[in-house]
């Protein structure tokens, strides 16, 4: 079972998030899954890294992405972490499961155990790869490396702009967040664009389009921007309608009352 990468890093990522499961029991505090989330996929692709049954340069770009950038991704995290503090989205999910709480917490860390395994796939499609560094892989460097640097600011204004008593109550809609609601969203969708090109060589390569798909409609739909917009409603109401009306929700672009 441990010789075939894809069992090892599904077991892996379902310890990791029982285990952050135990401790959310422990401390009421379900924040740890988004960073276990995050380390769960730098550890499957450190995994499928280890065991690449391919000989081509471009496996080696597996620890730019997605291990440097999720590790990024996790730290950033983790250093926003306060026990006594839980996100709001869990603090939602924890009064309305009432009934059975820990049991449908547990399941729902489960789900991001598999979720953690699913967007780990690119890195075991690019463990495949023969190919050698090349145009179509330094293109994928490029919006990489853009990406990267993108969500990285946009993160520390956002966490500048929180970190500062003075703007309690008030919308982050300085730097980035001015020309898009959710700047660091659209970086993380951006760097997906990177694994269909260093996939391309490979047996993979078409299934490796599936994934800038998906996760835009995680993004937009299912668990990015749609509990973060009704939390920021509930918190800034009409000082955040109006950032609505005048900052684009996703792409990046300029005000409306430019």
């Amino acid at each position: 079972m441990a010789e075939n990468p894809l069992i090892l890093s599904a077991l892996v990522c379902l310890m990791m998030q029982t285990a952050a499961w135990l401790w959310q029991w422990k401390t009421n505090n379900a924040d740890i899954v988004d960073i276990t989330w995050c380390f769960s996929i730098v550890v499957s692709a450190l995994i499928y890294f280890h065991q690449a049954p391919g000989q081509g340069s471009i496996v080696y770009m597996i620890i730019l992405f997605p291990i440097i950038w999720y590790a990024r991704l996790g730290i950033h995290l983790l250093i926003r972490y306060r026990i006594e503090h839980e996100d709001s989205r869990y603090q939602n999910l924890r009064s309305h499961w009432s009934q059975r709480r820990q049991f449908k917490f547990f399941w729902f860390f489960v789900f991001q155990a598999f979720l953690g395994w699913l967007f780990a796939l690119p890195a075991f499609f690019i463990s495949a790869s023969e190919a050698s560094m090349g145009l179509i892989a330094g293109i994928a460097v490029a919006i990489g490396l853009v990406a990267f640097i993108g969500a990285s600011i946009a993160d520390k204004q956002l966490y500048q702009f929180k970190s500062n008593p003075a703007n309690k109550g008030k919308v982050c809609d300085t730097g980035l967040w001015r020309y898009s609601r959710h700047p660091n969203y659209f970086f993380e969708w951006t760097h997906w664009f990177v694994y269909p090109l260093l996939s391309f060589q490979t047996e993979y390569f078409y299934w490796s389009l599936l994934f800038p798909v998906l996760m835009l409609v995680f993004l937009l739909k299912i668990t990015g921007i749609p509990f973060a917009e009704q939390q920021a409603l509930k918190n800034r109401g009409e000082v955040y309608r109006q950032y609505q009306l005048r900052t684009n929700k996703f792409f990046l672009g300029n005000p409306k009352h430019d």
